[in-house]
């Protein structure tokens, strides 16, 4: 089915770009993931289920999860995907193109992954987009860098007919269309990621929040989603909310600053991996490391190492291969002629010293 497009967040993109196939006439396997690390999905409740996530109580989006997607019947076998991202250099998106190439063996079909040179250039990512068209694939996976910027390139593809599942990032101009959308839910994210960070530090305190990139569908949903959860626990004064652009080295700078205008901190909770790396060097660098705990969203080899040394404290993974895993599931539907649902929630999992050294094991395969 045809969903209308909402917002907009582009991002530009000087291509980089990458083919990998395979001919393989099996069936695809699942993706070898390791197994799934133990996680706290509650407020008030400690559940090995990883991958379950805590139902906020503000309503969300009703949608499927990626749980139970039929997978029986190969229909990419063959096809010519184009994946498009938001960057080639940050680390959530190079687990994502990693994984797609996985994907791509699996299915046995071609995968051309394209990304901007300059990360979240919606002008690149359109001129991509528009290049793509001369030897067309018979499916787009995409992920605007602007909700709305995006829009011309997708209007092209419409005329063309070619189906689209829409990935991590929602495309919101409603003139445009595409046939599933995908991703974790990031409210659902931002708030689980606060609410248990106060249910392990207790009912006061004081917050820093680091914003991601303004205009970004995915980072203010996640703001939503912490303002929400900061809202229901009236010990908790959020001192300040800085924007970082997603920038680990502007996050290390955000952080310098709000230590000096602001004493008394125990919480910084950062919208994504890599400015969480970036206030954590800012707070070792003033001696505060482990006074002031920093939380926040995504996981990587270097995410891990850091909660390992106890520079990080915790974060909530939506984890990129587990979104491109969906997204190409969703695709195969698509290619198939199988109905699918409008939206797609793929599972966020916990990563703290608990755990840490078994969900990293995924990053040695």
């Amino acid at each position: 089915m045809k969903k209308k497009l909402l917002g907009v967040l582009l991002t530009a993109v000087v291509t980089t770009s990458l083919l990998a196939g395979c001919g393989s006439s099996e069936e695809p396997a699942a993706p070898a993931a390791q197994e799934e690390p133990e996680n706290v999905e509650e407020a008030e409740e400690e559940t090995e289920a990883a991958g379950e996530v805590a139902e906020p109580e503000e309503a969300t989006e009703e949608a499927a999860t990626s749980e139970g997607i039929d997978t029986s019947e190969n229909y990419l076998e063959g096809k010519k995907i184009v994946v498009l991202l938001k960057s080639y250099t940050h680390m959530f998106w190079v687990e994502a193109a990693n994984e797609a190439e996985m994907l791509a063996d699996q299915y046995g079909c071609e995968v051309e992954i394209l990304a901007p040179t300059v990360a979240n250039s919606n002008e690149e990512q359109i001129e991509l987009l528009e290049n793509s068209l001369v030897s067309p694939p018979d499916l787009y996976i995409i992920v605007p860098a602007d909700s709305q910027g995006i829009a011309p390139a997708i209007a092209e593809i419409n005329n063309e007919g070619i189906p689209i599942v829409n990935v991590n990032t929602q495309i919101t101009d409603e003139s445009v269309s595409y046939d599933s959308y995908v991703s974790a839910n990031q409210y659902d994210l931002g708030y689980t990621t606060v609410s248990t960070a106060i249910e392990k530090l207790g009912e006061e305190g004081k917050a820093i929040v680091i914003f991601g990139k303004p205009g970004a569908q995915t980072y203010m949903e996640r703001d939503e989603g912490a303002s929400a959860a900061f809202a229901e626990h009236a010990g908790w004064e959020v001192l300040d909310n800085q924007v970082a652009n997603g920038d680990r080295n502007e996050a290390m700078t955000v952080m310098q600053t709000l230590m000096t205008k602001y004493s008394d901190i125990d919480l910084v909770y950062a919208e994504d991996g890599e400015m969480a790396l970036g206030a954590a060097e800012a707070i070792k660098a003033a001696g505060k490391e482990g006074e002031i705990k920093v939380v926040g969203d995504n996981s990587s080899v270097e995410i891990c190492d850091a909660i390992k040394s106890g520079a990080l404290y915790m974060v909530y993974d939506d984890a990129a291969w587990s979104q491109m895993e969906t997204g190409f599931k969703v695709a195969n539907l698509v290619l198939g002629g199988q109905s699918v649902e409008d939206t797609y929630y793929s599972p966020i999992y916990l990563v703290d010293s608990d755990n840490v050294e078994e969900y990293s094991k995924r990053y040695d395969e």
